[in-house]
């Protein structure tokens, strides 16, 4: 399967450079600014291409590397300006299925192709990519042939049904992006202690990464520790107590999962004060 990829960010580079190094074969790079695709095929040591047919033409799948919001625009054009029929067309939205490439006029196979990696440089990020996990969803045609380009690459890969993508990405975000959310808060309440804001960061860098760590390699259940893993009813009032509404609230619903957790490590326990407090 030879793999070509419209669009030059992070996600192309890094995806097409990982690929090019662990034995895949990779057309190259168009972008509407061609120096950004010239950019790409060297850090790859692929082609660039100026004339998106012809990226086309030479490739059996298409990646296209692009914003979510871009996704649609970029398809259409090719549908009217390249001979698309038969390829295999992709994206690596999270959020987005590969229904947005269904058309009854052109004969594609679509994918949505998502890797569970934060791709924060493109120059970079191809180094520690086999850690992503490869989520893919689309056409059962060349879903198989697909697969294997990723696992031959030695990536981990996983298929989910079109209907359960919003929920997946949903998931995801939980696990990356809000988890941004309550590191900060935490920062702040530790500023608001008199620490400096470099202070805070230092004094649960530890925490927050070997724990990040621990649930990676063990769980939710046998990482879990804290006052609601102990039942500490106590200690989990005088939070409540310093936090203002919006906090107390935040903090309550995130602690009702986590009470979900600690039900299933703890079988024994009773926790009907703990749900109480938390209600």
């Amino acid at each position: 399967m030879r793999i070509g990829f419209i669009g030059a960010g992070r996600v192309g580079f890094t995806m097409g450079k990982y690929l090019s190094i662990n034995g895949a074969d990779i057309s190259g790079y168009y972008s509407r600014n061609p120096e950004h695709a010239k950019e790409a095929a060297e850090f790859t040591d692929t082609r660039y291409y100026v004339d998106i047919n012809d990226l086309i033409k030479e490739s059996d799948a298409v990646f296209l590397t692009v914003s979510d919001t871009a996704i649609r625009t970029v398809y259409d054009s090719i549908k009217e300006s390249a001979d698309i029929h038969g390829k295999i067309i992709c994206h690596t939205s999270g959020a987005l299925s590969s229904e947005i490439f269904e058309d009854s006029t052109f004969q594609v196979y679509g994918y949505s192709v998502h890797p569970v990696y934060a791709v924060s440089d493109k120059y970079t990020s191809y180094e520690n990519f086999s850690n992503a996990f490869i989520t893919i969803e689309g056409n059962e045609r060349y879903l198989e042939e697909l697969t294997g380009v990723f696992k031959r690459a030695g990536m981990t890969v996983g298929t989910i049904d079109t209907d359960a993508k919003v929920k997946y990405h949903c998931a995801c975000a939980i696990a990356s992006n809000l988890v941004c959310g309550l590191y900060g808060m935490s920062t702040r309440l530790l500023t608001e202690c008199g620490m400096s804001e470099e202070m805070s960061k230092s004094a649960i860098r530890g925490l927050f990464v070997d724990n990040a760590l621990g649930l990676a390699e063990k769980g939710a259940v046998g990482q879990l520790t804290g006052p609601i893993d102990r039942n500490d009813v106590i200690t989990v009032g005088k939070h409540l107590e310093v936090l203002s509404d919006d906090e107390r609230e935040l903090y309550k619903k995130v602690s009702e999962e986590v009470l979900k957790v600690a039900k299933i490590k703890n079988e024994k326990s009773d926790y009907s004060q703990m749900e109480s407090i938390l209600k």
